[in-house]
C-alpha cells in the first residue's frame, strides 16, 4: 500500500512538473543589429551604442532575451529588409530590430523597424535634438515593448507619487525632468531651498584663492585645510565654525601659484603637497611640500615642470604627472608620469592622451555597465570633450565649464621676432579640477565640474571674475554627459572644490572654495571663503561600493 501511494505521489509530481512546463512556454530572442549613421564621422559610435541601449530596454525576463552581443555586433548594418531578413535567419532570432540614425547639425532623426519570423514588421521612428536622443530611444523602446512585445505597462497607475530620491543635500537640485511638487504654477521654478540654507559656510579670508585642498596631510587621521594664493600656501583646521590658522609658506622666489594637489608619493603616511607654478620668465617652476609637526617642509623647489595629479586608468591610484614649459609656445609635447631622482623629478612613462591634451585639462571617468572608460578633455573654448580609452572622439558639450580665473601668460608674437611690450599677452587658464564620483554607489560614475555664470564674460574674453556658479554633477548616457544634478545657485566665482570632510565630523562634504564678487569696481576687495555641503549617503548601497573609489584626493 505504501509502495501504491508513492508511485501515485510520483506520477502527480510529473504531471504538475509538465503542466508547469505547457504553462510557461519559453523565451523568445530577439536581435538589436548595428545601425546605420548618416552624419558625421564624430556620431560613427552610435553604430554600437544604440543597439546597446535598445537591448537593455527591451530584456524581458522569462519572455524576450536578446541573442548573443558578440554575434549581433559582427553583422554589417543591414540597410534593405532583405539583409535585415538574412541577418535574422543566421542569428536564429524570433525578432530582429534594425534602423538608422541621421544626424544634421544639432538635430537627429530615428528610424527603428522590427521583423518577427512570419515577415510581419513594425515601422517605429522618431525626431530630436541629438542631446535629446536618449529620451527619443526610450520612447521607442517602450512603444516596442507594449505594441510587439505585448508587455504590460510598469508605470503603475497614472496617479502614482513619483519615486523619492536620495536628495544627499536640500541645496542640490535633482531629476529636473521629472514630476515635481509645485505651489503656484507648473511654470515656476524655484531656486531656493524649503528646508533652509543647509550649507556650512567659513569666515571671510582677506585674499583671493586660486585653489583648495582637504586632506589628512600628517597621518594623524584628522583632515586639514589648505589654501593657495598666487604666492602662498596656507594651512588651516576648522574649529567650532572657523578657519583657525595654522601655517604659511611663500612661494620661492615669489613664484606664481597655478593649482595645488596631494598625494602619498613615497607611501609613508604623509601627504605630499604639489604646487604648480611658473616664475618671471614664464616658465614652470613648481615645488613640493609636505606638512608635519605643524609646519611646512620642502621636499623640492624651483622643479621645471608644470605638476598635477590624476587618477590614472586602469588602477585610478593618483599619479603624479608632469609637461615640460615651451615658451612661448606654452607645453611641450607629452605629458608625462614622474619619478624621483635622488632630489630631482625625471620623466617616466608617456601617458597616452588624445591629441590637444595637456597636463591640466583632463580627467579620467571610469566606465559603467561595461563601457570603457572616458577621457574628459576641456577644450580651448572651455568646453567638456569626452574620448573613449583609444582616443576616438565621442561628444562635446554646448555649455562652458571651468571658469577658471589663473592663468599661463602666452607671448603673443612669432618665435626668433622678440617681445611685443605693446600688444596684450594671451592667457590660457588652467582649467579647474574635474572630479570622478560616484557617491550614490550605483553602476554609473558622474563626473563633478564648475559651470561659471556670468553675462558680461560672453562678451569680454578677458573677464573671469564670474559673479555666480553652480557645481553640476554629469554622467555618460551613452551619447553625452548630462546632467544628473547640481547645487543651488551659488553666489561668488568658484576657485577650486573636492570632495571629502573637511570638519572631521564622520560626514562626506563637497567643499568649495569661493571668492567673493564686491561688483565690477570692487575687485580688490575680493575675499574667500569655504562654502561645503555635507552629504546624506545612508542611501548609498556600501555592498555595492566600486574598486575606484572616489574619497581619495586627488
Amino acid at each position: 500500500m505504501q509502495l501504491l501511494m508513492r508511485s501515485a505521489a510520483l506520477v502527480l509530481a510529473l504531471l504538475l512538473s509538465a503542466a508547469t512546463a505547457m504553462a510557461a512556454p519559453a523565451p523568445k530572442s530577439f536581435a538589436v543589429l548595428p545601425f546605420k549613421v548618416n552624419g558625421p564621422a564624430g556620431y560613427k559610435y552610435l553604430e554600437r551604442a544604440i543597439p546597446e541601449m535598445l537591448t537593455s530596454r527591451l530584456y524581458w525576463k522569462d519572455n524576450f532575451h536578446p541573442v548573443s552581443k558578440e554575434a549581433s555586433a559582427k553583422v554589417t548594418p543591414p540597410e534593405t529588409e532583405t539583409q535585415a531578413r538574412a541577418a535574422q535567419a543566421s542569428l536564429g532570432a524570433d525578432y530582429a530590430v534594425w534602423g538608422s540614425v541621421t544626424v544634421v547639425g544639432e538635430d537627429c532623426s530615428l528610424d527603428v523597424r522590427v521583423r518577427d519570423r512570419d515577415g510581419k514588421e513594425w515601422p517605429k521612428s522618431a525626431n530630436a535634438k541629438v542631446a535629446g536622443l536618449i529620451p527619443a530611444l526610450k520612447g521607442v523602446s517602450d512603444s516596442i515593448n507594449a505594441e510587439v512585445f505585448k508587455r504590460p505597462g510598469e508605470g503603475g497607475p497614472a496617479n502614482a507619487a513619483p519615486k523619492a530620491v536620495n536628495q544627499m543635500n536640500p541645496e542640490l537640485v535633482h531629476n529636473e525632468a521629472q514630476p515635481q511638487q509645485v505651489y503656484l504654477n507648473p511654470q515656476f521654478r524655484y531656486a531656493g531651498s524649503p528646508e533652509g540654507d543647509s550649507r556650512i559656510r567659513s569666515q571671510a579670508l582677506n585674499y583671493s584663492a586660486v585653489g583648495m585642498v582637504v586632506d589628512d596631510l600628517d597621518g594623524d587621521g584628522k583632515n586639514e585645510v589648505l589654501m593657495l594664493d598666487d604666492h602662498a600656501v596656507y594651512a588651516y583646521r576648522w574649529d567650532n565654525g572657523r578657519l583657525v590658522p595654522m601655517g604659511e609658506y611663500r612661494s620661492p622666489g615669489m613664484a606664481e601659484c597655478l593649482n595645488i594637489r596631494t598625494l602619498d608619493w613615497n607611501r609613508d603616511g604623509l601627504k605630499e603637497i604639489v604646487v604648480s607654478a611658473y616664475n618671471s620668465d614664464g616658465e614652470p617652476e613648481s615645488f613640493i611640500l609636505n606638512w608635519k609637526g605643524g609646519q611646512f617642509t620642502e621636499v623640492m623647489r624651483r622643479v621645471r615642470f608644470y605638476l598635477n595629479v590624476e587618477k590614472l586608468p586602469p588602477d585610478y591610484i593618483p599619479t603624479l604627472i608632469g609637461q615640460r614649459g615651451d615658451n612661448p609656445r606654452l607645453f611641450k609635447p607629452g605629458v608625462y608620469e614622474m619619478l624621483k631622482s635622488g632630489d630631482q623629478l625625471v620623466t617616466g612613462k608617456r601617458v597616452d592622451l588624445p591629441e590637444g591634451t595637456n597636463v591640466f585639462n583632463f580627467t579620467y571617468l571610469p566606465g559603467s555597465k561595461g563601457e570603457g572608460d572616458k577621457c574628459v578633455i576641456l577644450t580651448e573654448n572651455e568646453r567638456l570633450r569626452v574620448h573613449t580609452d583609444r582616443g576616438a572622439r565621442l561628444s562635446e558639450t554646448d555649455e562652458n565649464y571651468s571658469g577658471s580665473s589663473k592663468g599661463i601668460p602666452e607671448e603673443p608674437s612669432m618665435p626668433g621676432l622678440g617681445k611685443d611690450r605693446v600688444q596684450l599677452k594671451n592667457i590660457y587658464f588652467v582649467p579647474l579640477r574635474m572630479y570622478a564620483v560616484n557617491l550614490d554607489r550605483d553602476d554609473n560614475w558622474e563626473l563633478l565640474v564648475n559651470r561659471p555664470i556670468s553675462t558680461a564674460a560672453q562678451f569680454f574674453e578677458r573677464y573671469r571674475f564670474f559673479p555666480q556658479g553652480e557645481i553640476h554633477a554629469l554622467y555618460w548616457d551613452g551619447v553625452g554627459l548630462n546632467l544628473q544634478w547640481k547645487t543651488r545657485r551659488i553666489k561668488g566665482s568658484v576657485a577650486d572644490f573636492t570632495v571629502g570632510d573637511f570638519n572631521n565630523d564622520g560626514v562626506t562634504d563637497i567643499v568649495l572654495c569661493v571668492n567673493t564678487h564686491p561688483g565690477a569696481l570692487g575687485l580688490e576687495s575680493r575675499k574667500t571663503m569655504l562654502l561645503a555641503y555635507p552629504l546624506d549617503l545612508s542611501k548609498a548601497d556600501p555592498n555595492t561600493a566600486p574598486d575606484k573609489t572616489e574619497n581619495e584626493q586627488q
